[in-house]
């Protein structure tokens, strides 16, 4: 059986049930520059042992690959998912050559 979505005129009014957080515009570049600055300190949190340029590295590495996306809004969470991730495969692959030492 195909389910149907159900289409209302209804809206939701500002702290109903589920207002609309969706973005109007692109972000500022204030607004990139906090997004860039978060994910900096969140890699700090999440890798206290690693030096700080090689977080900001990171992370600056992460932004230039989303550089061209179209959709702004999920650019500082993607970024900072690639940037973990590859700083986990670093640090994963140096603990490997380790313990073959």
């Amino acid at each position: 059986m195909i389910s149907r979505a159900i289409i209302t005129d209804r809206t939701v009014q500002p702290g109903g049930h589920c207002p609309d957080t969706r973005p109007v515009g692109p972000p500022t570049p204030a607004a990139e520059q906090r997004a860039r600055q978060d994910v900096q300190e969140r890699l700090v949190r999440r890798f206290p042992d690693l030096p700080s340029e090689t977080l900001a590295t990171a992370a600056e590495e992460a932004f230039a690959f989303f550089a061209d996306a179209r959709v702004r809004h999920y650019v500082p969470v993607l970024a900072f998912k690639r940037a973990s991730g590859q700083l986990s495969e670093r640090l994963a692959a140096l603990g490997e050559k380790g313990d073959e030492a």
